[in-house]
Formats: C-alpha cells, sequence, structure tokens
C-alpha cells in the first residue's frame, strides 16, 4: 500500500505534485509510486486505505481554497504531514484556425475561475466542466474542430492552435497538502519553520466565539497566516474555522494558545509541517 494517491491521469497539476515529493522523499518514506484517481473525494477516501498518503490542492492564489478538501477534512483522522507549492500555468489548444471558430470549450471546473478572464472573452461559446485538466484533453481529442480546451502548459500539446498562459494572474501558483495516517511521519521539530493547521469545530456556538478562538494567538505574538469559514451542514449560521498559524504545535506559546481556546471549543488539529516554497 505504499503508494500516494492523486488526482489522475497522470499530467494533471496534483501528478506533478505526487511526483516532486515522491522525488524528494519516496525513499525515505519507502514509498514505490502514484496511484491516479478521478476525484477529489476518491483520491481523499483512498488514503489509509489503498494508499499511505495523498497529495491533494488546498488553495489557490486567485480561487483561494478547495472547499471540498476543507469539509472531507473536518471528519477525517488523516494528518497533514507536508505542503508544496507549484506555479500553475495555462493553456488554450483548439484545431480550430481562429478563436471566432470556438463554440465548446472543455475546462476542469477549478481552472474555470484561473482562467475566468480569458473564457469571459470568447462569444458565445458552451462550457463543459471536468473533473480533470487531463480529461479536458483527452475529451477535445475525441471532438471537432470548433471545440477547444483550457489544459496545463506542461501537457502534450500536439495542436495546431496554441495559446499560452491564458491564466488570469502570471504568478499563479496553487498549494497541496500531503496527508497520511497519523505517526506515519516523525512530526518535525519546533526549530524549523513550520506551520500548523487545526478547525475549531462549531458545536459550542456563543457570542464573541471568533474574537475567543483568535486572542490566544495575537496576546502571544503568534500569527496566523489564513482563516476561513466552512458551513457546518447541521442548521442556517454555524460554521467551523479552518486555521493555519506560524509555529509547530509542541513549541510552548503555541501549546499554550491550544489550551486556552480548547477549554470552550472543540479544536482539531490537522498537523504540523514545514513550510513550503514555490518550486
Amino acid at each position: 500500500m505504499t503508494k500516494i494517491a492523486t488526482l489522475g491521469p497522470q499530467g494533471t497539476f496534483s501528478d506533478l505534485a505526487a511526483k516532486s515529493y515522491l522525488h524528494t522523499f519516496g525513499e525515505a518514506l519507502g514509498l514505490n509510486g502514484i496511484k491516479y484517481f478521478k476525484s477529489i473525494k476518491s483520491t481523499f477516501k483512498a488514503v489509509g486505505t489503498e494508499c499511505d498518503f495523498g497529495v491533494l490542492p488546498i488553495e489557490n492564489l486567485s480561487e483561494g481554497y478547495v472547499e471540498v478538501v476543507l469539509d472531507l477534512l473536518v471528519d477525517s483522522d488523516l494528518e497533514i504531514v507536508h505542503e508544496l507549492v507549484l506555479p500553475i500555468q495555462f493553456s488554450f489548444v483548439s484545431y480550430a484556425k481562429t478563436l471566432q471558430d470556438i463554440k465548446k470549450i472543455f475546462v476542469q471546473y477549478v481552472a474555470e475561475g484561473q482562467c475566468g478572464n480569458f473564457i469571459d472573452s470568447l462569444p458565445d461559446v458552451t462550457v463543459v466542466r471536468t473533473e480533470s485538466n487531463m480529461v479536458s484533453l483527452d475529451l477535445l481529442k475525441k471532438d471537432n474542430v470548433s471545440s477547444g480546451a483550457i489544459v496545463p502548459c506542461h501537457a502534450d500539446l500536439a495542436f495546431p492552435s496554441i495559446l499560452p498562459n491564458v491564466n488570469d494572474y502570471e504568478n499563479n501558483a496553487t498549494r497541496f497538502i500531503v496527508l497520511s495516517g497519523k505517526g506515519l511521519v516523525q512530526s518535525p521539530k519546533e526549530e524549523y519553520n513550520c506551520k500548523t493547521s487545526f478547525i475549531v469545530v462549531d458545536d459550542n456556538d456563543y457570542p464573541g466565539l471568533l474574537v475567543r478562538i483568535l486572542s490566544p494567538f495575537s496576546s502571544r505574538g503568534l500569527n496566523l497566516t489564513s482563516i476561513i469559514s466552512r458551513p457546518a451542514k447541521t442548521s442556517i449560521g454555524r460554521y467551523h474555522f479552518f486555521i493555519d498559524i506560524e509555529g509547530h504545535e509542541a513549541d510552548l506559546k503555541v501549546k499554550e494558545a491550544f489550551d486556552e481556546i480548547s477549554s470552550l471549543n472543540n479544536v482539531k488539529i490537522l498537523g504540523s509541517y514545514p513550510r513550503a516554497h514555490c518550486q
């Protein structure tokens, strides 16, 4: 079972991230390959059953967090052990001679938001959303000359018409997390440049909840790098809070802050791991 689960097929950005992780840590962790899945949900569910590790996108520079991944983390026993940040560049490819000939475009649903300006510039085009960038490419190969697809720039682009860098932001990047069962990877030491991710689960709502969550960190000089809320899906107006902070959960100040907020809230620590740098 010593494989990495990721969103397939081969050639996706998730595949690139998984291969990067395999190259860097595969020998030390005894990993022997990558297994591809059709959706983020099926990839997530494979971690700990079919595969020991999973590599999943969690945040994009322009689109923000991948909500389905956040929701899956709420009830999961998996741990975040690493993160990777990859530059993300898209190309538009087609068999058509001009953009005016395009009547249909295949695009992965997350990539659609990252290339919105280009898609909006195409008049009277039907958008077909897919689960994977490489599925978009495969569908185009089976379609006709009035179709196009938005695909990764690194893909095999054997098309007569190629328009590179159609993403809205030139510095577009995506953060990926590496998940595993608890205890499979040794938690990095406090002196590393680490982040800690955690969830405050909304099962005890009260006035001033958010202030009570944030003040234990600010009073100790701990920096929050992100905070986002997601519906608890129990009733309208109830939310879970997903928070990233600088520091390791074993650091004294971080531990004190967690102890303080845990006295009033259900806190789920997702993991402490080294901060990534864009590759």
